[in-house]
């Protein structure tokens, strides 16, 4: 009879903070509770890196650089 008794308060116990923990999870989802602030992430992140200066695109040796495209219309 005890361990019957002990098997249902435990039983209840895990039921009742499985419920728990996902009201809580559906709570924090709705109200972004817990979350940081997108906004100061980013901004903390982008401190630790350099912009580059340079604007020339390099190429590898496999690569061909671009050219200017003319169109050339054909006589029929």
């Amino acid at each position: 009879m005890l361990n019957f008794l002990f098997f249902f308060i435990i039983f209840f116990l895990v039921i009742g903070l499985i419920i728990i923990s996902t009201v809580w999870g559906f709570l924090r989802s709705i109200f972004n509770l817990g979350k940081r602030n997108n906004s100061a992430t980013q901004e903390h992140q982008s401190q630790g890196f350099e912009q580059p200066t340079a604007k020339s695109k390099i190429f590898d040796k496999k690569e061909g650089e671009y050219v200017d495209f003319e169109e050339i219309e054909e006589e029929k």
